[in-house]
């Protein structure tokens, strides 16, 4: 086999690796497609492609003695041609066999570093075996390895983050996430739950702004826009959105306005009114800077 042609068998194979198992059967079930493979090899025992493919369904549905039985007969009758390591990661992860999942993958990147999947994997299997440092430099690597990743990775690269202390570089990647894929509503409202946590403010107010001009409903954004504004210790700038949100809400008609909806978001207001009002008047007077 050609270099070229070998290289094209392998992302092949990695893409079968990394799609759901529906998809991969395609108008069979799970059972029908494995009686048909092992039909297949009866016929033709030494087409590797045949082995391989059963060893990804048994790894993906927990049969991992089958799993791995097929991935040793890949590698007899094709040795070096698939990236069998990585379904020996997959399906001992699959098993929660973390340190032999880790094992193989460490195998895998050694021949085959250019496999983003591979990182991904051995960053699951890591951070199950507790080893921090190096998850979250394979999260950081898969990531950077894959010029349009899925909205999924980037979540759980940003969450893993996230849970050690680097809020800030999860805020990033969800940001460079929803600059190369859109407003994704999942991403947007995650990367504005860390600016808050992070204290970065003004980035979560903008981001507001943004969601709410292209929000079919702008009220549910206003009251964020408030909360925030309160929570930037803005407590006049805060008091003036909740108005602004009364005073749009008074503005609805009936039926819009008597809402369950709308009704909550008023009730909402009325009370971070109340308290903003209940604060401010505990606040001792500020003192007027005196003159020289």
């Amino acid at each position: 086999m050609t270099y070229s042609g070998t290289v094209r068998l392998l992302a092949l194979a990695s893409l079968l690796l990394i799609l759901p198992t529906r998809s991969v059967l395609g108008h069979g079930g799970y059972h029908e497609r494995i009686d048909y493979l092992n039909r297949a090899v009866q016929k033709k025992p030494g087409d590797p492609n045949l082995h391989f493919e059963l060893a990804n369904l048994h790894g993906q549905h927990g049969d991992l003695q089958l799993a791995l039985e097929n991935a040793d007969r890949v590698d007899t009758l094709a040795p070096g041609k698939f990236p069998t390591d990585l379904l020996r990661g997959q399906a001992w992860l699959a098993a929660e066999k973390f340190a032999e999942a880790k094992e193989a993958l460490d195998r895998q990147l050694a021949s085959h570093p250019e496999n983003t999947y591979a990182w991904l994997l051995r960053a699951r299997a890591e951070k199950r075996l507790g080893q921090e440092t190096a998850s979250l430099a394979d999260y950081r690597e898969a990531l950077k390895r894959t010029p349009s990743p899925e909205p999924d990775l980037i979540q759980e690269v940003a969450g893993a983050l996230a849970a050690h202390g680097y809020e800030k570089e999860a805020a990033q990647v969800l940001t460079t996430g929803i600059e190369k894929l859109g407003k994704i509503p999942s991403l947007v409202l995650r990367a504005l739950d860390l600016e808050i946590k992070t204290k970065d403010f003004e980035a979560a107010l903008r981001r507001i702004e943004e969601a709410r001009q292209n929000a079919p409903r702008p009220e549910p954004w206003m009251a964020r826009r408030a909360a925030v504004l309160a929570q930037a210790g803005r407590i006049e700038d805060s008091q003036s959105a909740w108005k602004a949100l009364m005073k749009h809400l008074d503005s609805l008609p009936e039926r819009e306005r008597t809402s369950h909806a709308m009704s909550r978001l008023a009730d909402e207001a009325n009370r971070e009114l109340a308290t903003l009002k209940s604060s401010s008047a505990k606040e001792p007077p500020r003192r007027s800077a005196a003159r020289p």
